[in-house]
């Protein structure tokens, strides 16, 4: 993430100062090309028989001379040109790596207190959880409250878990040979027992078979597929292509302002909502290390994202 930064850093600085150059350049290549053009020669003297022939050889030495200047002129300033591109890179590269070196390191610091942090909170929750369950107690309301809460702080704590490893995580997922249309019949059928009256339709091929990492594609698929049961209205609909899979649910228009910022860790819609606000994040942040792309559109109360692999 730092390197792309750094690189557009980099990049934008040695665009920017190589239009500078070229124009700059330019305009003393064709001002001194002008100059030359609008010189009159030198008249050479009348006395002699063969003075038109003397001047038209004077015009055109002076010709070639202009012409040989005119070059140098160009060669200096192509050389003077690249010698500055390469000076602004080795500038932009040093003040780039300087000016994230401190967003770098609080980033980290961040990332490292959320695994730290995350993993402090596993335990206990874990340990209540299992003493709760141990107690044995009747069936009563604060009781299942209790619950409740419990399995919504570890779920919070698995996505935490869950988005401190993915950024930290500098390598690709291992990718291998799978046939999607399996993968998702298999990720709707764990969803549908939730949807109640809701539809779900499938638009998928017999069999698609790539190379992917399918761990990933399945925990992007799964929070989709939450995501459309938790909003949808009365119907889902997943349709799997060769290169991109979506799934679209009827519920709430998302407004233009809102939308693109769903992908923002613990942005909601919908304040009152369950959830964190982190599943989307995640599903963000996992498209990026495998180099996906995942888009949301929402228009008519129909709400679609899709994943580009």
């Amino acid at each position: 993430m730092f390197s792309k930064l750094r690189n557009k850093f980099i990049l934008t600085n040695v665009i920017t100062s190589a239009i500078i150059i070229t124009m700059s350049f330019s305009s003393i290549y064709i001002g001194t090309m002008i100059a030359y053009n609008n010189r009159k020669p030198h008249d050479v003297p009348t006395e002699f028989d063969e003075t038109q022939e003397m001047q038209n050889a004077f015009r055109r030495e002076l010709d070639k001379m202009h012409a040989e200047q005119l070059a140098r002129l160009a060669f200096v300033l192509i050389m003077v040109g690249v010698i500055t591109e390469i000076f602004v890179f080795i500038a932009s590269y040093y003040y780039a790596e300087k000016a994230i070196e401190p967003v770098k390191n609080a980033y980290i610091k961040q990332r490292e207190f959320i695994a730290n942090a995350s993993h402090e909170l596993k335990t206990p929750i874990a340990a209540a959880r299992a003493n709760f369950e141990a107690l044995g107690t009747d069936e009563q309301p604060w009781t299942d409250n209790v619950d409740m809460e419990l399995e919504r702080a570890s779920r919070l704590v698995n996505d935490l878990l869950t988005l401190a490893r993915t950024d930290g995580r500098n390598v690709e997922a291992v990718k291998k040979d799978v046939d999607l249309v399996k993968i998702v019949r298999k990720r709707t059928q764990l969803i549908e027992a939730r949807l109640g009256d809701k539809k779900l339709e499938l638009d998928l091929p017999e069999e698609l078979n790539t190379k992917i990492a399918d761990s990933d594609f399945t925990q992007v698929i799964d929070i989709l597929l939450d995501n459309a049961a938790k909003y949808s209205k009365s119907k889902i609909v997943v349709k799997l292509t060769t290169n991109n899979i979506s799934v679209e649910n009827d519920g709430k228009t998302i407004s233009a302002e809102k939308l693109p910022h769903v992908f923002e860790r613990f942005y909601q819609t919908d304040k009152t909502a369950e959830g964190s606000g982190l599943g989307l994040a995640i599903a963000k942040a996992v498209c990026d290390q495998n180099h996906w792309k995942i888009t949301a559109e929402s228009e008519k109360k129909n709400t679609k994202f899709t994943l580009s692999f």
